[in-house]
């Protein structure tokens, strides 16, 4: 199914650019192990320093990048990049997913009887299921 056609015209379902910085930050980390330094991470994926220190404190947190301080530390991939699904990264950066506002995180639906919650429930698994299905080793 086309995801965006179920928004309106005006709207359109968007990552944050955030989430998309986390996920090449990850992606970057991965592809070259060992401690590197917030100005070369930020440099290689395009974004300012500033930047990168704020997306990786919020990765950091999650348990996604570990950080050392010192000459020798810097930033690496927290756990393996196998272990680490988009969903994570999305949850992480922009909290639980929720496709409508009458249908919270757990699936639960304000009207029950109604037809809609079993189709915005189903959709709403199918794509939090897609979106665990890829890790951010896959994403190499």
């Amino acid at each position: 199914m086309n995801y965006m056609n179920m928004v309106t015209r005006n709207e359109r379902m968007l990552l944050q650019v955030t989430t998309d910085n986390a996920i090449q930050i990850l992606r970057h980390l991965h592809e070259n192990p060992g401690a590197h330094r917030a100005q070369s991470i930020a440099k290689a994926i395009g974004i300012t320093s500033p930047l990168f220190t704020r997306i990786a404190a919020r990765l950091k947190h999650s348990g996604f990048v570990a950080h050392a301080p010192g000459r020798q530390g810097g930033y690496t991939i927290g756990r393996p990049a196998t272990e680490i699904s988009f969903y994570d990264v999305f949850a992480a950066m922009e909290g639980e997913l929720n496709i409508s506002p009458r249908l919270n995180s757990d699936g639960e639906y304000e009207n029950r009887d109604c037809k809609l919650y079993e189709f915005l429930q189903t959709l709403q698994s199918n794509i939090v299921e897609d979106m665990l299905g890829v890790s951010v080793a896959d994403l190499v």
